[in-house]
């Protein structure tokens, strides 16, 4: 929950004007917000005249910003989430958001690059992506290894130079990917350059519940790529020997990195 919301009820977000802005003069002490409709001289004038005020921002649906640069001045901001845009290019220089904990950036059309992600001094949590189908394509994580982000969500659809195993370089020790787009071998791989990883991409399955009205409620193990998904407490063994294969592979890459 937010302190404030500025959400029009439009399906593709609406549009706020200064006027719908300025409601936060009555809000002294918000420290989080949500807010939907902006274009680049609305979002402009959010930052500049409340932008101080808050520790927590999300973006929801604001499609014709295109120049995220004026954040960069938040000392203050904690988390900012944004979902939807079209215009956006780039990320922004965050050398002095020197607070800033969280990113999440999802459904942005014309994003490929992350390269200022390294420019956040103290980012722990960097998520990145789609929510809804996967579309996004981004050149390299390679920005991440220079970054001090420590947790990492990707939920796009591909990454340009198919390197993810540059994330053994990084600072990060939780990771979440879309298992189902990786094969055992690179999941593995990861597990075995990134000691005691924490997250989805440290365990080649989760659990997904299909109800139908012929058979009820049935719970599946849903693999890696290439391999087919699994019926929980039917297919256990199978489970078992999938998980063994796994294990046995990350063994060997760490012989190989000795």
């Amino acid at each position: 929950m937010y302190d404030l919301s500025i959400v029009q009820d439009e399906v593709g977000g609406g549009t706020t004007d200064i006027g719908q802005i300025d409601v936060i003069r009555e809000h002294p002490n918000a420290k989080s917000l949500i807010v939907s409709g902006l274009d680049q001289e609305t979002f402009e004038y959010l930052i500049e005249n409340y932008g101080k005020q808050f520790e927590v921002i999300s973006l929801w649906k604001n499609k014709l910003i295109g120049d995220l640069s004026p954040l960069g001045g938040l000392r203050g901001l904690k988390y900012f989430h944004f979902f939807f845009n079209q215009w956006v290019t780039d990320l922004w220089d965050m050398r002095s958001n020197e607070n800033l904990r969280g990113l999440a950036i999802y459904g942005f059309s014309r994003l490929h690059t992350i390269d200022r992600i390294e420019t956040a001094p103290c980012l722990e949590y960097f998520s990145v992506g789609d929510r809804v189908c996967p579309r996004m394509e981004i050149e390299s994580l390679k920005p991440l290894v220079h970054s001090s982000v420590s947790h990492f969500s990707w939920w796009g659809k591909r990454v340009l130079d198919n390197d993810f195993e540059c994330l053994a370089q990084s600072n990060i020790k939780e990771l979440d990917l879309p298992i189902g787009q990786f094969t055992m071998d690179q999941l593995a791989r990861l597990s075995a350059g990134i000691p005691g990883l924490k997250g989805r991409a440290a365990m080649p399955y989760y659990e997904s519940s299909i109800i139908t009205r012929r058979d009820g409620e049935k719970t599946y193990y849903c693999l890696c790529k290439g391999k087919k998904r699994l019926e929980k407490g039917r297919d256990e063994e199978k489970l078992e020997r999938y998980l063994e294969e796994f294990n046995g592979l990350i063994e060997k890459y760490k012989s190989e990195l000795q």
